[in-house]
């Protein structure tokens, strides 16, 4: 199970895994950067598999998707912001209010895999099983480095 579940992953690594790296630094400021960086891992990971162009396409396709739909969680966490801090400094602390930032929290997060879990299928669904194997290798070999220390450079 454990492998057939690092294989799965693996094959949607190039989006989810750096779609959420992406829409975890980005806090209103770098965005450009932030997507080509993307746009420059999903094509490294592209490359190594040996998409072909309809498969490229369709990738291209559900990584806009998931980052359209991670910039507008964003921007409502941005907006949830104030009201944490406000809560957070006040003389007496309301722990219900909190609970209730927390489950929506939770919500927001399942709205998003709601989005992105379909994205992930029709990648997976895309790809070959060579390919994914290809991808659960890269995938071994990062979480190996980063294990040991490493930063993920430009050689990933």
């Amino acid at each position: 199970m454990t492998r057939k579940l690092l294989i799965g992953l693996s094959a949607v690594a190039l989006l989810a895994g750096a779609g959420a790296a992406w829409a975890a630094g980005h806090h209103g400021h770098g965005m450009g950067m932030m997507q080509h960086m993307l746009s420059a891992r999903i094509s490294q990971a592209e490359d190594l598999i040996k998409a072909t162009p309809e498969q490229r396409a369709q990738i291209e396709q559900s990584k806009e998707v998931v980052v359209n739909a991670l910039q507008a969680r964003a921007k409502d966490r941005r907006q949830n912001h104030a009201q944490l801090v406000q809560l957070l400094t006040a003389d007496k602390l309301d722990t219900d209010a909190l609970y209730a930032i927390a489950n929506q929290h939770a919500q927001e997060i399942q709205d998003l895999a709601r989005v992105i879990v379909p994205e992930i299928q029709k990648v997976h669904d895309l790809l070959t099983p060579q390919q994914r194997q290809i991808l659960a290798q890269k995938a071994q070999e990062m979480h190996q480095r980063h294990q040991q220390g490493g930063f993920g450079g430009p050689g990933e």
